[in-house]
């Protein structure tokens, strides 16, 4: 799970989160989804929680567009007139339950303060802490990185 660094590849990686020394990334396959550069990371904190940035936006949305999509799938079951705008709004619906779940679902991340703002890096459901705990020993051995535990 955890790739030690060598002479030609200068960066550890523990499930979805890459470090080197340009900085600290969360990938997801071979992108970037989040990227902090190494001058600008002031301290990072391992936590397990809820993972997403803005929960209560997403709670929002995520419930306006569920209620869409019941309206829609009522509709859908009562008045069969069309089925372009009823199976439109059940799609919607279907997104508001992937925001909910999102912004409900609890994992581990890496809460990175930086001089540009507080980033969170998730790691996937996969990550075992004992994984976990081990990549932030060999980011703090290597590269001096301040990581503290609120596990």
């Amino acid at each position: 799970m955890i790739m030690q660094p060598t002479e030609e590849n200068q960066s550890l990686r523990c499930d979805n989160i890459v470090v080197t020394p340009r900085g600290i990334a969360e990938t997801c396959g071979k992108k970037i989804m989040i990227f902090v550069p190494a001058t600008e990371v002031e301290r990072i904190t391992l936590k397990y929680g809820r993972s997403d940035h803005r929960p209560v936006f997403s709670l929002s949305v995520g419930v306006i567009f569920a209620l869409v999509g019941v309206f829609g799938l009522i509709e859908f079951i009562i008045a069969t007139r069309g089925y372009r705008y009823e199976l439109g709004m059940v799609a919607f619906g279907i997104i508001g339950g992937s925001l909910i779940y999102d912004a409900l679902k609890q994992r581990y991340f890496l809460e990175v303060q930086s001089s540009k703002g507080t980033r969170r890096l998730v790691l996937s459901k996969k990550a075992q802490i004992s994984d976990i705990r081990t990549f932030c020993q060999s980011v703090r051995t290597i590269y001096k990185y301040g990581i503290t535990e609120a596990v």
